[in-house]
């Protein structure tokens, strides 16, 4: 079978995102992008539904090609200005610092999109919060210990920094009220 443009198509586009919002919405659940990847990398095809020409991105361990960079229409820009970040979870990501919103515009906190996380397995994290009834217990791997001290750093609600966390054909959203214990 021959693999079509799917990150790119519309029709494509528009189903990712409304999978990446019931993700937001259901935080710890994990959602299959399965067709929609045509193949390729599901954090590229997050990214194809969420970027547009009004948005900024980051790609900070250049993880996408030059044409795929173009593709997405966001304009580029340092990653503690970016609405959009990509980035490798296996990658210590140091001091780091991220557009957390402010308290009148908490909507302007960036969303990290990490690829090469290990979904299902590695160390178990236990989230509670708005949009989990109870708690959930989520496996994820491949994640440098100090993406948790940053999400620390940056999340303070209102404010913080929505994740994406990427793997095989699948996601999980983590959003920034979200409550993470191990």
């Amino acid at each position: 079978m021959i693999a079509l443009d799917h990150p790119w198509l519309a029709d494509g586009q528009r189903v990712v995102f409304r999978t990446v919002l019931e993700a937001w919405a259901r935080p710890g659940c994990v959602v299959n992008l399965g067709p929609w990847t045509g193949g390729g990398s599901p954090a590229l095809t997050v990214l194809a539904a969420l970027c547009d020409a009004g948005t900024t991105f980051c790609d900070l361990h250049h993880q996408l090609s030059k044409g795929e960079r173009g593709r997405l229409g966001a304009l580029a820009a340092p990653a503690e200005e970016a609405a959009f970040v990509l980035a490798d979870a296996s990658m210590d990501p140091g001091d780091l610092t991220l557009a957390r919103g402010t308290l009148l515009a908490p909507e302007k906190g960036a969303t990290l999109v990490l690829a090469n996380v290990a979904i299902g397995n590695g160390s178990e994290q236990i989230l509670s919060g708005p949009g989990i009834d109870g708690h959930v217990d989520l496996r994820l791997g491949g994640i440098h210990p100090q993406w948790w001290t940053a999400r620390e750093r940056w999340c303070e609600f209102p404010l913080g920094v929505d994740l994406v966390f990427c793997s095989g054909s699948r996601a999980v959203c983590l959003p920034r009220h979200t409550r993470i214990g191990a």
